[in-house]
């Protein structure tokens, strides 16, 4: 609307006409200059009314408004016809070229939205943005070549509301805010730990077993998604000797050999140098929730970004739930694939 009366105001200036204006520009309607637009062309309220399918005294009172706030006669009575007076045609000239400009915007705005080209961020917790998710989308940027993708994976969660991302993938589901949510699938998390510790302090084979050994975990004040918090749910007092506040950290300390912890399945995939405790036992099975805000739920870029991944999570169900057969390997396969890797 401040564009359009800008233009107005531009336009009535070079015309003469500026100065005359009893009102701020902020107060001219543009559906009031709709509708002189529709009385211009129809040749009175009456047809122009019919045409809009508003009542006729809707019709007059916006061009009354119209003229009052330009200060400027905008039609005569010729019989039954409204005629454009001098300022009239001039005004005409003018809306008619907006209202052209507007519908080129229109037209522009929906080839582009057709095409699915642009920028797409996602973001999303730090391990599965970088153990799973990464490695798929140079088949989403392939089938899609006008699109590029922001990938933010962090420990916290950004805000759609505030335009940080355009869709939001992670462990927690928002109950505010004009957002679109849905479940996109689920995960499990394991407990592992490398074939060297294993060897050294032994493999459980109960959970009273673990009471003695060192584990790896978050430094829980600072932890800012609580659903991160496996570990309880494990065991009640684990000898913690180091937390981490970045869950690939733990990884890589555990593959280490520094202890026991608990890893999405995703993560410990097709790695050798982990090994899956207790897999019977303990399997915490978690959500992943798929957020996008309702301003975007229609954008092709968006949706087929939703789609891919929707799609890929339902292909990988099996190493996201850790059911795949070859996900876990025993302390000897794994010590013997570790060795052949150091040769």
């Amino acid at each position: 609307m401040l564009v359009i009366n800008a233009f107005l105001h531009f336009y009535l200036r070079l015309a003469g006409k500026g100065p005359a204006m009893k009102t701020t520009l902020s107060e001219i309607d543009w559906t009031n200059l709709h509708t002189f637009l529709q009385v211009a062309r129809n040749g009175s309220a009456v047809a122009a009314a019919e045409r809009m399918k508003v009542d006729v005294t809707t019709v007059r009172r916006r061009l009354a408004q119209l003229q009052a706030s330009l200060g400027l006669p905008l039609f005569f009575k010729s019989g039954r016809l409204l005629q454009l007076t001098q300022e009239g045609e001039r005004i005409h000239s003018i809306i008619s070229q907006m209202a052209d400009l507007s519908r080129g915007i229109s037209r522009d705005a929906t080839d582009a939205a057709r095409d699915i080209v642009g920028v797409v961020r996602i973001s999303t917790m730090e391990g599965f943005g970088s153990f799973f998710l990464a490695s798929k989308l140079g088949e989403f940027i392939e089938r899609f070549p006008h699109l590029a993708v922001e990938l933010v994976a962090s420990q916290t969660i950004l805000n759609l509301s505030e335009r940080e991302a355009d869709l939001s993938l992670n462990m927690v589901r928002p109950k505010h805010g004009r957002l679109v949510v849905r479940r996109a699938g689920r995960f499990g998390v394991g407990l592992y730990g490398s074939p060297a510790y294993l060897e050294k302090a032994g493999t459980p084979s109960e959970r009273s077993d673990l009471n003695n050994h060192d584990f790896i975990t978050y430094v829980d004040e600072l932890i800012s998604v609580p659903h991160v918090r496996w570990l309880p749910d494990v065991i009640d007092q684990p000898r913690t000797r180091l937390t981490c506040t970045s869950l690939v950290a733990q990884f890589s300390a555990a593959e280490a050999g520094a202890g026991l912890a608990m890893i999405p399945h995703f993560m410990a995939h097709g790695k050798h140098g982990l090994v899956r405790v207790l897999s019977s036992d303990i399997n915490l099975i978690r959500d992943w929730w798929l957020v996008i805000h309702q301003d975007l739920q229609n954008v092709p870029r968006i949706r087929a970004a939703v789609d891919f991944i929707i799609e890929t999570m339902h292909r990988n169900q099996s190493v996201l739930m850790g059911h795949e057969t070859g996900d876990s390997l025993t302390v000897a396969e794994a010590s013997g694939e570790a060795r052949k890797l150091s040769q």
